[in-house]
């Protein structure tokens, strides 16, 4: 969740996942005051999650901490 997928040893990744989302992203756009709501926040969150779970299974650990954030 920390730095963006490496699509180059994930390589179906951007093909499963239409739009990247994660924390360093994330810390960027706070620095950038890219974010004007906090719904704005919320929803790269939710992105970060709904991506874990989307792309993993249910039984790994990333689909498992998605669930807990």
């Amino acid at each position: 969740f920390h730095e963006p997928v490496d699509t180059a040893v994930v390589t179906d990744y951007l093909t499963v996942i239409r739009q990247p989302m994660d924390l360093t992203t994330m810390r960027g756009k706070v620095q950038q005051q890219a974010y004007t709501t906090l719904d704005e926040f919320r929803h790269d969150i939710k992105l970060i999650c709904d991506n874990a779970r989307i792309y993993n299974k249910p039984d790994t650990i990333y689909y498992r901490e998605a669930n807990r954030l």
